[in-house]
């Protein structure tokens, strides 16, 4: 969770320094959850806000990439972080500490 604040918050600086320092998959994976709401958070303020009104300027297709590029490192971070702590819970204890070890 801190590391989802950390990159949701800080933005870049935010997720390459929750992504780099932690060595968990729970810390990594929420680096990449917090980037891409915060990829999000930017496109909808420099979408509807006032001061940037000359940035699309009728190029609407690019903030969609950008929305639908967010939404899906959310997703990815997610859903992969899921999958790990599933595959997790089934192996052995012995397993599970040389895979996280090696991750």
């Amino acid at each position: 969770m801190l590391a989802f604040f950390m990159a949701f918050l800080f933005n870049w600086i935010g997720f390459c320094l929750s992504f780099c320092l932690t060595n968990t998959i729970a810390g990594r994976y929420g680096a990449i959850c917090g980037f891409g709401l915060s990829l999000i958070k930017w496109i909808l303020i420099v979408r509807f806000s006032d001061y940037f009104t000359g940035y699309f300027n009728g190029q609407y297709w690019l903030w969609w990439i950008f929305l639908v590029l967010g939404l899906l490192l959310f997703i990815r971070g997610f859903v992969n972080y899921l999958k790990v702590r599933n595959m997790s819970e089934s192996m052995a204890a012995s397993h599970r500490t040389r895979f996280f070890f090696l991750y």
